[in-house]
């Protein structure tokens, strides 16, 4: 491919994902209301203050994070050991790369996810991923890894290169001398993508 026509490919999946994320604004509402419905039908969940869910603002992650895939975020002062209701909850931001239909069921499971923390399960303890697992799509629960895998190829700006043994380690930032090759533990050089 010559670099004229992968800087256009480029430009028309940019293109794409922009219209995607167009459509799909008004749909952030639309998902919290389908996943809102489900907790409402969770037996296991329905003592807690389910209501106040949907007045929790819905917002998105910078683009370029990598290991966030979303994050329920508490109002300042607000401590994890304290009892957590939906109205201590400043806002839960999404990763914008999976509000597409590729994703939708993936960014549906963590609407649930977090929902579950502002429900008052602030870690990951053993109640909470017995709730978790409650969710219905199984499928959606399992695309965190192909999900971040996706977004780190997306980012990756560098190449790590071995110069004994030729492997490529793709990174977003620059080594700097300060890293070795797994394989034969020699000093990788930088290579820009």
């Amino acid at each position: 491919m010559r670099g004229n026509d992968h800087s256009t490919n480029i430009d028309l999946q940019t293109e794409e994902h922009r219209l995607q994320l167009e459509n799909l604004g008004s749909s952030l509402e639309e998902m919290r209301d389908s996943v809102i419905e489900e907790i409402r039908n969770m037996p296991e969940l329905s003592r807690f203050h389910v209501d106040g869910l949907s007045r929790i603002p819905l917002g998105k992650l910078r683009s370029n994070a990598v290991r966030l895939h979303a994050v329920c975020r508490y109002k300042k002062g607000v401590r994890k050991k304290d009892k957590i209701l939906p109205l201590d909850v400043k806002c839960i931001d999404i990763h914008p790369r999976v509000l597409n239909l590729k994703w939708m069921k993936y960014a549906k499971f963590l609407l649930y996810h977090e929902y579950l923390h502002a429900l008052g399960f602030s870690n990951h303890g053993k109640q909470f991923r017995r709730l978790e697992a409650l969710w219905y799509d199984q499928d959606a629960r399992n695309m965190g890894h192909s999900f971040g895998v996706f977004i780190r190829k997306l980012n990756d700006r560098w190449l790590w290169c071995c110069p004994s043994c030729g492997i490529r380690y793709s990174r977003s930032k620059k080594s700097n001398g300060r890293y070795r090759c797994r394989s034969c533990n020699s000093l990788l050089i930088d290579v820009e993508k």
